[in-house]
């Protein structure tokens, strides 16, 4: 495989790890090195291969600058994958204490074909307590001919008493940039000729996985020989390059929501990955909001059709705030249960057109003029067409703010959204203030005390604006309330005789 003939053999060659392999190969030159080491960090990202390396540079009879030589006997025995003192276990199937108590009766004889003996113990967080324990005293005192490695993706995993115990190196997944250059770099060695796009498309599929990008390049190579262009790659990765992508991101920061919907009926309809194409559609408004933002990604592949998107979106007037809902909405689509459905899309679709939220995040709550001679409390304000209080009307765009507010603190923290549960409703949307009317006083000591940040920064993120919280008690049904109690002949049976109806939470 490609990934194996191209593993790195040298610090050199290991890629968008510079922060560990400068320090591993200054410890190495100067001899100051540790008995135990932790590699931590995303799958493919090189733990085990810089793992090896320092096993080579700890036995290798030409060490220059911290590099080994690769052409000593130490080197050639461990790149053969001969060396009996380099111990790789897998704790994943080794896990139990007998093999760590088996690891630590073997470690105390001398090396036998090598100068130090190297334990790599790959996955280490799936080792038993037990075994932890049984490794700790090892990795404190081991002998001096011996050294550890552990590596895991898993950190959380790993008890802080062997944390402790080594030195930690945390892998980052590697930049989008540095995987297009070692792509290129073997493509060349190999004969191939794959467009830039293309190896940009391959290691954003890769998700900072160097070995995956590896792997990947392989798998469109062995579809399409030699040659491939860009459209190849991204058939031969599965990614969507269908330009009506585009044409739904224009639709929705146009707002223009039946264009949106025909468009999600007629990729279903032409039998297209819609949750694929969703995802195309989200990677194009994410470009351009980060365009309308001023932080313009020139590398990504939407890079074009979000430029073609960016400008309907300022002329438009979608605020960042706006933007960023919508792209939520659309990554909250949920395929799983009938993949060929465009429901989900196109519901993501109208809630980013329609939906509470977004309405309230394009401008300040408008008050309506007041009629001639008519009184209103102050601090409250009416949309247009809202229904006369005392009125059976649909629910008024404040009560749907209202729900929308009570969701999103909800999603962020079940216990504090709770108490905006039906307890509460807007009295007023202001430039900078929100004020809410609660019909209890616990209720309101609640919000104003445990979760009045929680919020004021959901008020923020649907509005587009720094918000403070105010908060009143009011009584509900009162001029003050815009909330009626519900009624119904129940109601006025028990008013006939006498009874005085309660109202509560909810109710």
């Amino acid at each position: 495989m490609l990934y194996g003939k191209w593993r790195p053999r040298g610090f050199d060659e290991v890629v968008g790890q510079e922060h560990i392999v400068t320090t591993l190969r200054n410890a190495l030159a100067t001899g100051q090195v540790a008995h135990a080491y932790l590699f931590s960090g995303p799958r493919g990202t090189g733990k085990t291969t810089t793992a090896r390396i320092v096993a080579r540079a700890l036995n290798c009879i030409d060490l220059h600058q911290g590099e080994p030589c690769n052409r000593c006997g130490p080197c050639q025995a461990i790149l053969k994958g001969a060396a009996l003192d380099l111990i790789e276990m897998d704790a994943a199937s080794n896990r139990g204490i007998d093999d760590i108590r088996e690891l630590r009766e073997k470690i105390a004889f001398a090396p036998s074909d090598l100068q130090r003996k190297v334990y790599l113990l790959d996955e280490v967080h799936m080792l038993t307590d037990g075994a932890f324990n049984a490794l700790l005293k090892t990795l404190e005192e081991p002998p001096p001919h011996a050294f550890f490695i552990l590596a895991t993706t898993e950190l959380h995993k790993v008890p802080a008493t062997i944390i402790s115990r080594c030195q930690r190196y945390d892998f980052h997944r590697v930049p989008n940039s540095a995987m297009v250059e070692r792509l290129r770099f073997i493509s060349e060695q190999e004969g191939f000729s794959v467009p830039g796009e293309g190896l940009l498309a391959i290691a954003i599929q890769a998700r900072g996985g160097m070995r995956d990008a590896i792997t990947l390049l392989e798998q469109v190579v062995a579809r399409y020989r030699a040659a491939p262009s860009t459209e190849d790659v991204l058939a031969a990765l599965g990614m969507v390059h269908d330009d009506r992508s585009e044409a739904l991101a224009l639709a929705l920061v146009q707002e223009d929501l039946a264009s949106a919907l025909a468009l999600a009926r007629q990729v279903a309809e032409d039998g297209v990955d819609i949750a694929r194409f969703t995802r195309e559609t989200i990677d194009i408004l994410r470009d351009t909001l980060l365009q309308v933002l001023g932080a313009d990604r020139p590398e990504s592949p939407r890079h074009d059709a979000a430029a073609r998107v960016a400008p309907a979106a300022r002329e438009h007037g979608i605020n960042p705030a706006r933007l960023a809902a919508g792209i939520s909405e659309l990554a909250r689509a949920d395929f799983r249960l009938d993949p060929t459905n465009p429901v989900p899309l196109e519901i993501a679709c109208a809630t980013m057109v329609l939906g509470t939220g977004v309405l309230a995040a394009s401008a300040p709550v408008p008050a309506a003029p007041a009629a001639a001679g008519a009184a209103r409390p102050a601090g409250r304000s009416r949309q247009p067409g809202q229904a006369p209080e005392g009125t059976d009307a649909a629910p008024s765009q404040e009560e749907g703010f209202m729900r929308e507010l009570y969701e999103r603190c909800r999603t962020v923290n079940t216990v504090l959204g709770a108490w905006l549960n039906g307890s509460c409703e807007v009295l007023s949307i202001g430039e900078e203030e929100l004020e809410l009317g609660f019909y209890h006083p616990l209720h309101m000591q609640k919000v104003d005390k445990d979760c009045r940040t929680l919020v004021e920064q959901q008020a923020e993120l649907m509005l587009g604006r720094a918000m403070r919280l105010k908060v009143r008690q009011v009584e509900r049904g009162s001029p003050a309330s815009r909330r009626v109690p519900k009624g119904g002949h129940l109601v006025e049976a028990a008013r006939a005789l006498g009874a005085t109806p309660v109202t509560k939470d909810g109710d």
